[in-house]
């Protein structure tokens, strides 16, 4: 629902402002001219105008204490079961989450506070280590719990991701915050100098195959029939898929718009690509099976996951393609979103050449807001391989990683059409 983005009216800042096409309290009236467009009061803008509108509002003034106060959310706890193995000797570990609680969450200014029916859970700011959002599940990763998933069943979870991280930066302020997942990393916890240690000038980590094959058959039976069908019911156009070499390992990076772009990229590519894919994916069987057999592998975005880095570097030791979205997650309004620093640090680690790929119309086919899909143009454009300077881990600064930041999304956006 595009309430899940526009939580707040961008014209008064009223919270559940759209009742019959208007808002409750200023009366203004919004029309969904289409899914990247709002007419608002008679004047159309993209949704990410009007979402930067929204994001332009300050906290609510708390009370006693308080800013805002939930309707009824579940919590969720996480369980490691087991171990996944993929091909190309790639393991993880399987977790899966369990409802615990049902109460209601509170913000507050100096942090969280969760009161169910069986307890009360409180995070302060303090020990708060990240917080992103899955759907409509705010995650919170806490020193004292660990990862707590809070499921908001009857209001918007953009909204409490939105205030949480404005509530962190003034509680944090005059430091400033870059990212707020995998964990909460400030300006100045990255090095202005390289450390003398030079480190493993490539990673490796030791060559595994639980299987004959390093990846499964499956794709290249499909992939004609997958692509036949796929052009069937959607419009797709894909160029420079020459620039994706033939042999040898490459990183490729795209902008990630909607749930359909890994689907799409990975069956119009003669090559495999390997993508990290949300853990929580593979909870259900079938999609576990399907997941394994296209040549994924899980990751845990909401925390450090050393065992998806080690996945990742064994995907490209071994010779294959990594498909990594480097903003981490999908837009929630159709802009561009920063390039996360761990991914950054990885590719200059590596060392291994880099192909940007732009996506554009994607958004409007399947925007993260909403589960429907839209028959529209897509156009998916590959670029030519870039080859980044190789840094080891140890010696990378802020400098090297703003430099790589810079140039691949500078190529990314060249290659939507956003920039001339």
């Amino acid at each position: 629902m595009i309430g899940d983005l526009l939580y707040r009216c961008p014209s008064c800042g009223a919270f559940d402002w759209i009742e019959n096409d208007r808002c409750s309290s200023c009366k203004i009236t919004c029309r969904l001219v289409s899914r990247s467009h709002l007419e608002l009061g008679g004047e159309v803008q993209p949704l990410s105008h009007w979402y930067r509108k929204v994001l332009s509002f300050d906290v609510p003034e708390a009370q006693e204490g308080t800013i805002v106060k939930s309707r009824q959310v579940r919590l969720s706890r996480e369980a490691q079961e087991g171990m996944y193995k993929g091909f190309s000797g790639i393991t993880a570990y399987h977790f899966t989450r369990a409802a615990v609680d049902t109460g209601t969450l509170t913000l507050k200014e100096t942090g969280l506070s969760f009161s169910g029916a069986t307890g009360r859970i409180d995070v302060p700011f303090t020990v708060l280590r990240g917080a992103t959002i899955e759907s409509n599940t705010i995650i919170v990763i806490s020193a004292d719990y660990g990862p707590l998933f809070f499921d908001f069943l009857e209001e918007s979870g953009k909204m409490w991701e939105d205030l949480i991280r404005k509530s962190l930066r003034a509680h944090h302020a005059p430091e400033e915050i870059l990212e707020f997942y995998p964990r909460i990393r400030f300006r100045s916890s990255l090095k202005e100098r390289p450390a003398r240690a030079t480190g493993h000038m490539i990673p490796r980590v030791p060559a595994r195959r639980w299987y004959p094959k390093d990846t499964s058959p499956l794709p290249v039976v499909l992939k004609p029939v997958a692509r036949l069908i796929l052009r069937s019911f959607l419009s797709i156009e894909i160029s420079g898929i020459e620039n994706i070499p033939a042999v040898g390992p490459a990183i490729l990076l795209p902008n990630h718009t909607s749930f359909l772009d890994s689907v799409i990229l990975g069956f119009f590519t003669s090559r495999n690509i390997w993508f990290m894919a949300k853990n929580s994916e593979y909870r259900h069987p079938f999609m576990k099976w399907f997941l394994r057999h296209a040549s994924t592998f899980p990751v845990r975005r909401y925390t450090i996951d050393v065992l998806a880095v080690r996945n990742a570097i064994r995907v490209v030791q071994h010779g294959h393609i990594l498909g990594i979205f480097p903003e981490g997650e999908r837009t929630w309004d159709g802009e561009m979103l920063q390039l996360r620093i761990g991914t950054m640090r990885l590719v200059l680690a590596l060392g291994t050449p880099v192909i940007p790929v732009g996506i554009s119309g994607a958004y409007e086919l399947m925007p993260r807001w909403t589960s429907s899909i839209k028959r529209v143009p897509v156009r998916y454009a590959i670029g030519k391989p870039i080859t980044l300077p190789h840094i080891p881990a140890p010696r990378q600064t802020r400098a090297d990683i703003e430099s790589a930041s810079i140039l691949l999304r500078t190529e990314i956006e060249r290659l939507t059409g956003a920039t001339a």
